[in-house]
């Protein structure tokens, strides 16, 4: 069994054309921007194993295409009715780059947590150089969020395990030198703990500067497990409760005929 809460298989692809999905795969692939869903659900395939979101991130902001929060909004609110989905997401705030505004980054993020809840979906919910921002938001976190990509440090992680968030961990957990967010992942407890590849970036070592995989979360449990002092499989099996309950479900609810 292997499990990723947070990949990206089109992106994979366009940079190993011959990359695929293993069949004992338990996970969640991730949205990038309004309308993008009809596109994906060819490439998964039937298998309801693996769920799918839909989201916007900040990017999107800076897209020549885009037209304002509110036509990104309705491109998502139209997969959701039109397929349906397992998630919103990913979606949040990025202050490395910078996309857009800070206003029209929170109105993004704001907009997609209300479509979340008015379809009672979980969140996947992004965030680089932003814990400002994340703090300020802490009403829109619950325990139907899912902090993608986990990467500050345990005081944050403390505020929004008392929100109920879950805290899901990529491969750059295992980097060398990584020594705050290794802190932090010791300190989620089991119930709590996600993993994922983030694919095709951020793969673990030893796979570190090939593109990643799902597959190769193999390695960041593995090295999650050392990290917390416990077995392997034990962890593994929390991750996937952990994975349905924050999902709500066991099983994909997305339409795979188009």
């Amino acid at each position: 069994m292997i499990i990723d809460s947070h990949f990206h298989y089109p992106s994979t692809l366009k940079k190993d054309i011959k990359s695929s999905l293993p069949e004992n795969l338990i996970g969640l692939e991730i949205g990038l921007n309004g309308g993008d869903l009809r596109s994906r659900i060819p490439l998964i395939g039937d298998n309801k194993n693996i769920f799918l979101s839909v989201g916007a991130g900040p990017w999107v902001l800076d897209r020549d295409d885009f037209i304002s929060v509110g036509a990104e909004i309705e491109l998502l609110e139209k997969d959701i009715v039109e397929f349906g989905a397992d998630a919103v997401g990913e979606l949040g705030f990025d202050n490395h780059w910078n996309y857009g505004t800070k206003e029209s980054q929170r109105e993004l993020f704001e907009m997609q947590i209300d479509l979340a809840r008015k379809y009672n979906l979980a969140v996947a919910i992004h965030t680089r150089d932003a814990d400002k921002e994340l703090l300020d938001s802490l009403s829109y976190i619950d325990d139907r969020t899912i902090m993608h990509c986990y990467s500050s440090d345990k005081t944050v992680a403390k505020i929004l395990l008392d929100r109920g968030a879950y805290f899901s961990f990529a491969g750059n957990v295992t980097y060398k030198g990584n020594t705050v967010l290794q802190e932090s992942a010791k300190y989620i407890p089991l119930d709590r703990l996600l993993y994922e590849t983030d694919a095709p970036y951020l793969s673990p070592i030893p796979m570190r500067g090939k593109v990643n995989n799902p597959a190769y979360t193999e390695y960041t449990a593995e090295f999650l497990a050392v990290l917390k002092g416990v077995d392997k499989e034990l962890l593994k099996e929390h991750v996937l409760e952990n994975f349905y309950k924050v999902l709500g479900r066991t099983e994909s609810i997305v339409k795979r005929e188009i």
